[in-house]
C-alpha cells in the first residue's frame, strides 16, 4: 500500500474534481489517500510539510494555467521532497522541466494509480477509455466552503459540479487542451456522472455545473443526463459550457434544455473579430454571436459569453468594437472588468507559438508564468492591455474602462448606454483559465 497525498491549489471554484476522480481510483487499487484543497482550507506550511514527508508519493493537480502556477509555489515549498511529486492534469507538460517533480497528462487517474504501484510515468500523454469510477468526496471540504449559485431572484444556493466527458473533440489553436487532447474525446460513463450528481444533491447541491470542456461535444448524453438528473431531483437547477458552433448546430435542443432546468451557458465568444475567430479555429463568426444571444434568450436561458481581448492579431478597432458589442447588447453586467484585460497565453506547447515567432511577436520564454512574453505591433495595445487590467483589478466599472480605452486609442467616446443591473442567473465566482 502506497500513502499518496494529493493536492488541489485552484479549481475554478468547486470542488476539485482533480482529487475526487484520483482519490476513487487510488482507494480501489488499494492505496491509502490523503488530501487538501488548498483554495479553500487553510494549512500551514508546518502542516503540509510533515504531511508530505509522511506520504511516499505526492500528486500536485494542475487542471489550469493558474493551477500550474500555484503547484510550482507548492513544489517549491517541499522542493527536497522532488523526487516523489508528481504533476498531474491539463497543465502539467509546462512543468516537467523545471525540476520540481515528474509531470504525467491526459487522462491521468490510472496513471496515478500506476505510479503509486511502482510503474514508472508515462513521458507522453496517455488516453484510456476505461470508464471512469465515481469520484470519491470523502476527503474533500463540504460544498459550503465553495462557490454558490445565484439563481435570477438573487437567492444563493449549493451548487455541485460533475463532467461527463474528457478532452474535446474540438482544435482550438489558444485553448489548452488542443496540444495534449489533439481532438480526442473520452465518455465518463452516465452511470458515472448520475452518481456523481446524486452524491452531491445528498451533500445539499440544488445545482449542478456541467464542467465539460463543451457539454454539447456529446449531445446525447448531455439530454440523456439532464433528463434523467431531472427526473430524479425534480427542481434541480444545471448549467453548463457550450462553443457558439454547437448552440447553432444544436439550437433544437435548447427549449428542452431550458425546460429541464438549464439556467445559463457559458460560452467563449472570444471576439468580434472574423479574422483573429478563424485565427483561433472557433468555428463561428462574429455574426453568429447575436443569434445565440436571441435563440437563449428565446427560450429563458441566460448566455454568459466570455472574452480574449487582447491578442497580436487584436487590432485597436477590435477591441472597440468589443467594447461597442458588450454594451450595445446590454452584456455589462455579465461582463466582468477583469476579461476586459485578459491577455492570450502562450504556453511552450501551443499551436500559437509558430504563427507568433513568424510575425516577430515573441520576447522570451517565462519559464515561471508558464507562457511565452509577447509584443503587440501596436505599441498602445500593450500600454491599454496593463492599464484595463490595473483598472479591473481595482474594481473599476465598464464606463471607466470604455472611457481608458478611447482616449488610449485616440478614438471619441460614445454616449454611455444605460446598463441597469439585473439578477440573472450565474456563480458567485467567475472563473478564468
Amino acid at each position: 500500500m502506497t500513502r499518496v497525498l494529493l493536492i488541489s491549489t485552484y479549481e475554478q471554484g468547486h470542488q476539485p474534481l482533480g482529487v475526487a476522480a484520483p482519490t476513487a481510483a487510488l482507494m480501489a487499487a488499494g492505496h491509502d489517500v490523503a488530501a487538501f484543497d488548498l483554495a479553500v482550507e487553510s494549512v500551514s506550511p508546518e502542516r503540509l510539510g510533515v504531511d508530505a514527508a509522511d506520504a511516499d508519493l505526492i500528486g500536485i493537480s494542475t487542471p489550469m494555467h493558474t493551477a500550474a502556477r500555484l503547484g510550482i509555489r507548492i513544489a517549491r515549498q517541499l522542493e527536497a521532497m522532488s523526487d516523489k511529486i508528481v504533476f498531474y492534469g491539463l497543465a502539467a507538460n509546462s512543468l516537467r522541466d523545471l525540476g520540481l517533480g515528474r509531470a504525467i497528462s491526459g487522462d491521468t487517474d490510472l496513471q496515478l494509480v500506476a505510479l503509486a504501484n511502482g510503474d514508472e510515468p508515462q513521458l507522453t500523454p496517455v488516453f484510456d477509455r476505461e470508464k471512469r469510477l465515481v469520484p470519491d468526496r470523502s476527503l474533500l471540504p463540504p460544498l459550503e466552503q465553495y462557490a454558490r449559485y445565484m439563481d435570477a431572484s438573487g437567492v444563493a444556493h449549493l451548487a455541485g459540479h460533475v463532467e461527463a466527458t474528457r478532452g474535446c473533440a474540438h482544435r482550438c489553436t489558444h485553448c489548452p487542451l488542443t496540444p495534449i487532447y489533439a481532438g480526442r474525446l473520452r465518455l465518463n460513463g452516465a452511470d458515472t456522472v448520475l452518481a456523481d450528481i446524486d452524491q452531491q444533491v445528498a451533500m445539499g447541491a440544488e445545482h449542478i455545473t456541467f464542467g465539460d470542456p463543451d457539454f454539447l461535444n456529446a449531445p446525447d448524453l448531455a439530454v440523456d443526463l439532464l433528463r434523467a438528473s431531472a427526473e430524479s431531483h425534480p427542481g434541480m437547477t444545471f448549467d453548463a459550457t457550450i462553443k457558439v458552433e454547437h448552440l447553432i448546430e444544436h439550437e433544437g435542443l435548447l427549449e428542452e434544455m431550458s425546460a429541464l432546468g438549464v439556467t445559463f451557458i457559458t460560452s467563449a465568444f472570444e471576439s468580434v473579430d472574423d479574422r483573429l475567430l478563424e485565427i483561433l479555429d472557433k468555428g463561428h463568426t462574429a455574426s453568429d454571436l447575436d443569434r445565440v444571444l436571441h435563440s437563449t434568450q428565446e427560450v429563458g436561458i441566460a448566455l454568459r459569453p466570455t472574452w480574449l481581448p487582447f491578442t497580436p492579431w487584436t487590432a485597436a478597432k477590435d477591441y472597440l468594437g468589443l467594447l461597442q458589442f458588450v454594451e450595445t447588447r446590454g452584456l455589462v453586467d455579465l461582463t466582468p472588468p477583469v476579461q476586459l484585460g485578459l491577455r492570450l497565453l502562450v504556453p511552450a506547447d501551443s499551436p500559437l507559438v509558430e504563427p507568433m515567432r513568424e510575425m516577430n511577436a515573441l520576447i522570451s520564454y517565462d519559464a515561471d508564468g508558464l507562457t511565452w512574453n509577447w509584443r503587440h505591433p501596436d505599441e498602445r495595445m500593450d500600454a491599454l492591455q496593463s492599464q484595463v487590467a490595473s483598472l479591473a483589478e481595482r474594481g473599476a466599472s465598464f464606463a471607466e474602462i470604455k472611457q481608458a480605452a478611447c482616449l488610449a486609442l485616440g478614438a471619441e467616446p460614445w454616449p454611455n448606454l444605460p446598463a441597469p443591473h439585473l439578477h440573472r442567473p450565474g456563480l458567485t465566482e467567475d472563473w478564468f483559465c
